[in-house]
């Protein structure tokens, strides 16, 4: 009896200590992850207050302090991109690419602290992306995405002339009223899209996806449209006029109205079942 009255008081106590032990690894790890989350709010804090500097040379590193913040926090990574995202459009707007300090000669080089902007969001890890960016209304001409990822994107009346956007993919994206312009997207995924009239006059659209793309009234004059994807896209009332579409697929296109003055094309042109082009130019 007493042996066995010894026994369970040691099974007790090993419990007990084992419990105990327990406890304190979470209060050990509970400890930890409040220092992890108050250090995090810490670097928040910092690069937005970064942010809103007066200094060119402190809002870069506001923006690169949060690139490395998203990383190091992957539930934060939204959160991160929609106060860059937000940067950009109070820091720019569409019509600031038309103003004296955004003349064709400054644009050439777009501001440090845009440029590093573009720079991040077109490198993140989209696939963390909870909703879709924003960037409506801002000037980002001569942007570089290029291999960026910007699906589902807002760009509404947002200025990406001369950007380069090669191989960059905007599905789904909203480009409803953008200028983009002698654009580069070359190579860039575009099907889906949204963009009733926007300007991509002059843009270099060779190989590009616009597969489904909805472009009623958008500006394509002289573009540059070889080996593009343009099947079953809707480009009713379309300025094409000028366009290079040798070797671009339109079969299921909508070109009602479409204007085709001086079009460009060879024989690999796929056009609409029972669509008689003008003569190449």
């Amino acid at each position: 009896m007493a042996a066995t009255v010894a026994t369970l008081s040691a099974s007790g106590a090993a419990v007990a200590a084992l419990w105990f032990t327990a406890q304190s690894l979470q209060a050990t790890n509970d400890q930890y992850a409040l220092a992890e989350q108050t250090a995090t709010t810490d670097r928040f804090r910092l690069a937005t207050e970064q942010l809103a500097s007066d200094q060119m040379s402190i809002r870069i590193s506001g923006i690169y302090l949060l690139e490395r913040l998203a990383k190091d926090s992957p539930r934060d990574h939204s959160t991160v991109f929609e106060v860059i995202a937000a940067f950009l459009r109070t820091q720019t707007n569409a019509d600031s690419c038309r103003s004296a300090g955004f003349g064709e000669q400054a644009r050439r080089a777009a501001p440090a602290d845009v440029d590093a902007a573009t720079r991040v969001i077109a490198r993140r890890a989209a696939e963390s992306d909870r909703d879709p960016l924003d960037l409506s209304g801002t000037c980002l001409s001569f942007g570089q995405f290029a291999d960026g990822t910007l699906t589902g994107a807002r760009l509404m009346n947002t200025n990406l002339a001369r950007a380069d956007l090669t191989r960059a993919k905007l599905t789904s994206a909203i480009i409803v009223d953008a200028d983009m312009g002698a654009a580069l997207l070359i190579g860039a995924d575009l099907s889906r899209v949204t963009g009733h009239h926007a300007n991509l006059g002059n843009a270099n659209l060779g190989g590009a996806n616009l597969n489904e793309a909805s472009l009623g009234g958008a500006d394509l004059k002289s573009a540059w449209l070889f080996d593009a994807n343009l099947a079953n896209a809707s480009l009713y009332d379309a300025n094409l006029a000028g366009a290079r579409l040798a070797g671009a697929n339109l079969t299921g296109a909508d070109l009602t109205g479409a204007d085709l003055t001086g079009i460009a094309y060879d024989n690999r042109t796929r056009w609409p079942a029972g669509f008689t082009p003008p003569p190449s130019a």
